[in-house]
């Protein structure tokens, strides 16, 4: 016992605080190392936060609907990593998460150029129907004939509809609501496209089923 206690007396204490340092070291890389492998293994928190809220960003710039294809896509990403998540596929999980994020941020990236497109479309088509109702007003009035046209009862509705429509387009467009404004337009391209190729003013004693 005694030959003992004069080997540590012996030891100088120098070793002892690198031995001591040492240790330290191992227990700091041991769990350094096993929290690498529980974020390794366990679910991508991280890249789950990453993906939900590029896919919010995308939502709150109308990215839906001024990119809906590539936001669907982005969408359906996060939809698949759900899945994997709940299967515990959590390494195949995260890399649909970080393409689910990708393409959410695509489809933010392309709002304005697709926005911009949508409202110089939309004042075109605001454009050519006034001037085809307009056109139309000409037509059923005939002022060239003894006996005025009998306006169809197709042109009579168009153009009432027209009229509600050109005073709302207009004011969507100024709201910024590009998208309600296009569709609403959109509604209307088949009868106008109709009025184009057929001929909608009935003439006095003629047959509409024989044009």
């Amino acid at each position: 016992m005694e030959n003992f206690g004069e080997m540590l007396r012996s030891i100088d204490i120098t070793y002892v605080y690198v031995i001591a340092g040492v240790v330290v070291v191992l227990v700091a890389f041991l769990l350094i190392w096993i929290l690498f492998l529980r974020k390794k293994m366990g679910p991508p928190t991280e890249e789950i936060k990453k993906a939900e809220r590029a896919l919010s960003e995308a939502k709150q710039q109308e990215a839906d609907l001024y990119a809906p294809e590539e936001y669907k896509r982005a969408e359906d990403s996060l939809a698949t990593a759900s899945h994997l998540l709940a299967a515990k596929e959590y390494p195949k999980a995260t890399k649909v998460l970080e393409e689910a994020a990708g393409q959410a941020r695509h489809a933010n990236s392309l709002v304005a150029g697709n926005k911009a497109k949508m409202k110089a479309e939309a004042e075109r088509m605001l454009s050519d129907y006034n001037r085809q109702v307009d056109e139309l007003k000409l037509k059923s009035a005939k002022p060239e004939m003894d006996i005025p046209a009998t306006v169809s009862s197709e042109i009579q509705e168009l153009v009432g509809r027209w009229e509600i429509m050109k005073m709302r387009i207009p004011d969507l467009i100024q709201r910024g609501s590009i998208k309600a404004a296009y569709d609403e337009l959109k509604t209307i391209e088949v009868v106008f496209n109709n009025a184009q190729r057929h001929e909608l003013i009935e003439q006095p004693g003629t047959d509409k089923r024989s044009v």
